[in-house]
């Protein structure tokens, strides 16, 4: 591999081992992605492939290491085969005494959980990170914005309205205006109080359909 296809980003990595890019991102956070590894820094940062996987290979568990080809082994016959602790020596097969630990399994369905939250972060950050997402807080400025441009647009041209209207029926320009912006900014006022309304209702979070 060159050195030039060796440099990935993290989509193209997560793709190359076989696990999500969110996956990635909790590597990099938990230091099993870390040094050499990292070409850049921040959400920016790609990764040098093939010291990234040998970094794996030695801080990942044995059930979530990688096989030759870089993607990831969860099945226990696969791991086995491709451990890179070397051939596993036969043993003669041994029935397991499971023992029930209430207190062990509390702990290790926590541990889970967290995990399960952590990447879900990870993943919503990145889609964040590629535009995927808006700040709901974001679309309300950005509302906002389109709405007074517009409105101040309207108000620059009711001046020439007033003109016209003046020279149609005979009157003064300056009656004429008047009452045009009169009308116009209760309008205006009405109409803002029910973007207003309107905006406050706005979700913080939606659901992703795309997920």
């Amino acid at each position: 591999m060159s050195l030039a296809a060796d440099i990935m980003t993290k989509s193209a990595f997560a793709a190359h081992v076989g696990v999500s890019a969110g996956r990635i991102s909790q590597y990099i956070a938990e230091r099993k992605i870390f040094g050499d590894a990292l070409e850049g820094e921040g959400r920016n940062a790609k990764i040098r492939a093939s010291v990234a996987v040998e970094q794996l290979r030695k801080t990942l568990d044995p059930s979530q290491r990688f096989g030759a080809n870089g993607a990831a082994t969860r099945s226990a016959p696969v791991a086995s085969e491709l451990s890179f602790d070397g051939p596993e020596k036969p043993k003669a097969p041994v029935k397991p005494t499971v023992i029930a630990d209430p207190f062990i399994d509390e702990v290790a369905a926590e541990k889970l959980k967290q995990q399960k939250i952590t990447t879900a972060r990870m993943e919503r950050e990145e889609a964040l990170e590629l535009g995927r997402y808006m700040l709901t807080d974001d679309a309300r400025r950005e509302m906002v914005k389109a709405v007074a441009e517009a409105f101040k647009v309207m108000e620059q041209a009711i001046p020439e309205m007033a003109k016209a209207i003046a020279a149609q029926f005979s009157m003064l320009t300056h009656d004429a205006t008047h009452v045009l912006l009169k009308a116009f900014r209760d309008h205006r006022a009405k109409k803002a109080r029910d973007f207003a309304d309107a905006a406050a209702e706005l979700e913080e979070h939606v659901e992703d359909e795309q997920q």
